[in-house]
């Protein structure tokens, strides 16, 4: 071992006790302002020998020194880190928000880029683009907002967008009964950010199965008449479908949805 090395050691160290997940950028900003790539590279490098570090993917690593040793990371601060832009989304949201019924291993987040699947730990991250129109009117961060997961400060979708977002793609939401167990664990939901979000997708489908839900039981977010009429307003002449269209249904007349035919939203929304 060079001199070099041995004077950078106690520096990197120092780091990775403090730091549980950190991207190869973020660990070059804490070597201070010049540091070269080929320095960070090295001693990422050398960490990686001697077992102070996992790798998870190219460009982000997890701390196994001091008290991270024996911790598997928080996976929703690991997916946080695999791209400039993540927004946590979809389920587990619901997760970040703290009223997921059920733990997942899967994590699901939201970036303009390249969508990139990543399996560490026991926990697989799912990459997802935001829908085209999004990305083309640059909205699709709308209606985020910063949570905090110990340390580490991270971008969500909010409770009223996550909502919307799990009934929209019922697929990266756990299926309808966990959603509406969830769901129900929301202590406030502001109806107007729900109005909002549903007025900029422009989907009256999606506003028919947010509706249906909502008003299954309207007291649990103090819904009035007039929200009912807001969202009836927002509709199209249907039918509507909450579901795969080749199951059993029933009809929902007043919003015009096709629901599974023993789905019952108010079984399982409960404060």
């Amino acid at each position: 071992m060079n001199a070099t090395t041995t004077r950078a050691e106690p520096q990197t160290r120092e780091y990775l006790e403090r730091t549980a997940v950190f991207t190869t950028a973020e660990f070059r900003g804490a070597l201070g302002p010049g540091t070269k790539a080929s320095t960070v590279n090295n001693r990422l490098l050398q960490a990686y020998r001697r077992g102070y570090v996992e790798r998870v993917t190219r460009g982000v690593y997890v701390s196994r020194l001091g008290v991270f040793r024996e911790r598997v990371p928080d996976p929703l601060v690991v997916a946080s880190k695999l791209a400039a832009d993540v927004v946590i989304a979809y389920h587990s949201a619901l997760e970040a928000h703290g009223v997921a019924h059920s733990p997942f291993t899967r994590v699901t987040y939201l970036t303009s880029g390249t969508p990139a699947r990543v399996t560490y730990r026991g926990h697989e991250f799912a990459g997802l683009r935001p829908p085209p129109r999004q990305l083309r009117e640059g909205t699709w961060r709308t209606s985020v907002e910063q949570t905090r997961r110990g340390r580490d400060l991270l971008w969500a979708t909010s409770r009223e967008r996550t909502l919307v977002d799990c009934l929209d793609r019922l697929q990266w939401s756990g299926g309808p009964e966990e959603l509406f167990r969830s769901l129900g664990g929301f202590p406030t939901l502001n109806i107007e950010p729900v109005v909002q979000y549903l007025d900029m997708l422009r989907s009256p489908a999606v506003t028919a199965r947010v509706a249906w839900v909502l008003f299954a039981r309207p007291g649990l977010w103090l819904l009035t008449e007039s929200d009912r009429g807001r969202f009836r307003g927002m509709l199209g002449r249907g039918p509507y479908f909450f579901g795969p269209r080749r199951s059993a249904t029933r009809f929902v007349p007043e919003w015009s949805l096709y629901v599974p035919r023993h789905l019952d939203p108010a079984e399982f929304l409960t404060a």
